[in-house]
């Protein structure tokens, strides 16, 4: 049987024969002859249509067994590895079932990460998957921990492309390309300026530790959800501050505030605002397209609340929509470090911004550190990477002096 796709593409040749016939009768009657052929090809036309549906039916059902298929051959993968048994084998040191299988996998996949596991692995697969968790007789669907990853960053919020389970990640960069007019004959064709560099994200580790007891991970049957979330949240915020951080922060990605072009040290208000959005167009960064965006300290936000964008008539802040002159605002203690009583904004193009987490998860048991007080611990070490692609252009910031 041919596809639906040559059965279409036949039907439309015989239907070109037929608008044939009607132009050469140029508004005349048609001959008995050209009748003839005109009926004989609508019948192979109505053929083609039936051909045709009957192919696009039997496509369809190919599809949907081949998606039954994935989900029957992976479902314990999907919907029954838990971290909570990854974690309790951890303790115990003995590897058994669904988790070993994932550790060797976790393994193999780390020739292309370049990651080293020394304790327990849990794969990228697994990262991306939702699980069941079940307590007290009830099962309850788990996001996935890069799910919970990327709905904790603030900066994929504001619009960053967050990227999982991937090896190192280059991004073209085009920048100053010039066009110009020329003259219908001679003249002179525009100075060729055009750069291209790249944006590379490479693993950098990232260290989460969290005290929980062997009777906790072995008894509480419902710990398996907050184990993604806490872990996810944590690794997430050690991430955001570091993306978000006054200077480079040693080890860690590079800081996207830290790279953004200065445009004022005025405590943030209106006119703060419009000179942060007016540095950021005059940098050549185009509206359309892009997924323009405020990161706020407590302090700017706080100032954004209470400012005016024209006295007793317009508040800055648009309590409904959340947005700072009609474009989104949010709001992290990350921004330029927590703690400071300084107002810090910064404005730009989040779609320039580029997250990624790669590989697995390796889990190590520690029962050393704390060994005095008897409360062993987990060590849990992820690798993930952030930055802008033409940051100083694209990002504006203000730092209250």
């Amino acid at each position: 049987m041919k596809t639906s796709k040559l059965y279409k593409e036949e039907r439309a040749e015989v239907i070109e024969r037929m608008e044939g016939l009607v132009a050469s009768a140029d508004g005349r009657e048609l001959s008995s002859d050209e009748q003839s052929n005109f009926d004989s090809l609508n019948e192979k036309v109505e053929e083609l249509n039936k051909m045709a549906t009957r192919a696009a039916s039997f496509e369809q059902l190919q599809a949907t067994k081949a998606v039954k298929e994935i989900t029957e051959n992976t479902p314990s993968e999907m919907r029954d590895y838990s971290f909570q048994d990854a974690m309790n084998q951890a303790a115990t040191g003995r590897l058994s079932g669904l988790v070993k299988e994932m550790d060797q996998e976790a393994r193999n996949e780390a020739r292309y990460t370049g990651q080293s596991f020394k304790g327990i692995a849990i794969p990228s697969t697994i990262l991306t998957r939702a699980a069941v968790a079940t307590a007290a007789g009830n099962a309850t669907e788990v996001m996935s921990w890069t799910d919970q990853l990327e709905a904790n960053l603030v900066l994929a919020s504001a619009g960053a492309n967050f990227y999982s389970a991937v090896a190192n990640q280059k991004f073209p960069v085009f920048s100053s390309i010039n066009s110009g007019f020329v003259a219908e004959t001679g003249g002179s064709a525009p100075a060729a300026n055009g750069t291209a560099t790249s944006l590379t994200l490479s693993p950098k580790k990232l260290i989460s530790i969290v005290n929980v007891s062997a009777e906790a991970i072995a008894q509480n049957a419902s710990i398996e959800a907050a184990l993604r979330k806490n872990m996810a949240m944590s690794v997430a915020a050690t991430l955001e501050a570091a993306l978000l951080a006054g200077s480079d922060v040693a080890n860690a990605p590079t800081s996207i505030l830290a790279d953004a072009a200065t445009t004022s040290t005025d405590a943030f208000s209106a006119a703060t605002a419009i000179a942060l959005e007016a540095a950021v167009l005059d940098a050549g960064v185009q509206l359309e397209g892009a997924r323009m965006a405020y990161l706020l300290d407590s302090n700017s936000y706080t100032a954004a609340k209470t400012a005016a964008q024209v006295a007793s008539v317009s508040p800055l802040y648009d309590n409904s929509d959340k947005t700072v002159n009609g474009y989104f605002a949010f709001v992290s203690k990350n921004v330029g470090g927590a703690g400071g009583s300084k107002d810090i904004a910064l404005f730009g193009d989040f779609s320039k911004v580029h997250i990624a987490q790669f590989g697995g998860l390796d889990v190590i048991y520690d029962i050393y550190t704390n060994s005095g007080t008897g409360e062993p611990r987990y060590v849990l070490t992820s690798l993930v990477d952030g930055d802008a692609v033409q940051n100083d252009t694209a990002f504006a910031k203000s730092i209250e002096s």
